[in-house]
């Protein structure tokens, strides 16, 4: 055990932020879905974001809120829920059983994360391509 922390970096993170269940996942995209009604209104402070809201622990990854605008920002953007440093589309769907996240029109293709599945029995379908 000492030679394996002598060799490596340990994650204290996750000692310390919380683990969020499938149920709470679900609740915080629930809480997304409101923010992100706000956007537009001219009222919302992304400059908060990235906000660490927790752990998955199906797969001991950080997840974290994340603003990603396109387009007109900072109107024309939201909150999404993401897994933390997760760098390409194949590393979320085979390592992480993720959904990647990529960009709308205009700007169609570019990868910006990779979104939690809340039921792994059941994932979304995936983007061609």
């Amino acid at each position: 055990m000492t030679v394996l922390l002598a060799c490596t970096t340990p994650d204290f993170r996750t000692f310390s932020d919380p683990v969020m269940t499938t149920a709470g996942m679900q609740a915080e995209l629930e809480r997304l879905h409101q923010i992100n009604l706000t956007v537009e209104e001219g009222d919302f402070d992304f400059s908060r974001y990235p906000i660490s809201v927790g752990v998955d622990p199906r797969n001991g990854k950080m997840l974290v809120e994340k603003f990603i605008c396109w387009d007109a920002c900072p109107d024309v953007g939201m909150v999404f829920l993401l897994y933390e440093s997760v760098e390409t589309e194949q590393a979320c769907v085979d390592t992480l059983m993720g959904s990647p996240l990529v960009s709308p029109d205009p700007i169609p293709g570019q990868y910006w994360g990779c979104r939690p599945i809340v039921d792994w029995l059941n994932p979304p379908e995936r983007f061609p391509g």
